[in-house]
């Protein structure tokens, strides 16, 4: 069974509750969503597409940039092969991001280097969008999930499936909800309305992080300021985007 990667590379965890957190990335290919309104323009063949700031992982016009596994023991090694240049038996997380990751849970070779990282006791996160519904495994159920559900300012309309976001939180070892937000979600009312409405719809333990739209740090400042009132109001959390901080809008860091 085919399993689609856009990237793989080590650096720290910039989102979230784990942030600065050593940790390889495992970007799939693929996703159910296109969130166009975030606003992200990458050209490709002479075309412009749209998207979230990972458009080349999500849109299947860059698929001719994915490398195809069909084993796990390949993904294992260049997984390694990532963190090689660091000394010793450096203890790190691995990040499954995308795309969407839920799309391979079926996948053997996906779920064969899960067990086999498990077992080795790393910590394991998947960063979902949590709109698709699976069925979980043991395997599954060991994972930490951050679910980034999508707002309005995303403009997808099938984002959100509060019968897929109640299945992880009835399976799940550990559940957070991160959501984006900018000036215009906040200031508008927005955000607080839309959450609610989310939450209020749901039963099980899980934290919230409040994250800011961007790609650059003045725009993250902004968006940053303007969702402060809105954590303090609510008992949220703010989590910062520290890999834009440290090394700005680059793939592979």
């Amino acid at each position: 069974m085919m399993l689609k990667i856009s990237e793989i590379f080590y650096s720290i965890q910039g989102e979230g509750k784990y942030i600065g957190t050593p940790s390889v990335f495992v970007r799939v290919g693929g996703c159910n969503l296109s969130c166009q309104g975030f606003g992200i323009n990458l050209k490709k063949g002479g075309r412009e597409f749209m998207g979230c700031d990972s458009i080349y992982a999500a849109n299947p016009a860059f698929s001719d940039e994915w490398t195809i596994y069909s084993d796990k023991e390949s993904l294992i090694d260049e997984i390694y092969h990532c963190t090689q240049e660091y000394e010793g038996n450096i203890p790190f997380d691995i990040v499954l991001t995308g795309g969407e990751p839920s799309l391979y849970f079926k996948n053997k070779v996906f779920l064969g280097m899960c067990e086999y990282f498990l077992e080795r006791h790393h910590r394991i996160s998947v960063e979902s969008n949590g709109s698709v519904l699976f069925d979980f495994n043991p395997i599954l159920q060991a994972l930490s999930f951050t679910l980034s559900v999508k707002l309005s300012n995303a403009k997808e309309a099938r984002a959100i499936n509060i019968a897929a976001l109640q299945n992880i939180l009835d399976y799940a070892r550990e559940v957070n909800f991160k959501f984006v937000l900018d000036v215009a979600m906040c200031e508008s009312g927005r955000a607080q309305k839309e959450i609610d409405a989310i939450l209020s719809k749901l039963c099980g333990s899980y934290e919230v992080y409040l994250m800011p739209l961007g790609t650059e740090s003045k725009e993250l400042d902004s968006n940053l300021n303007a969702i402060l009132q809105l954590a303090m109001k609510r008992g949220f959390k703010i989590a910062d985007r520290l890999h834009i901080r440290l090394f700005g809008d680059r793939r592979g860091v």
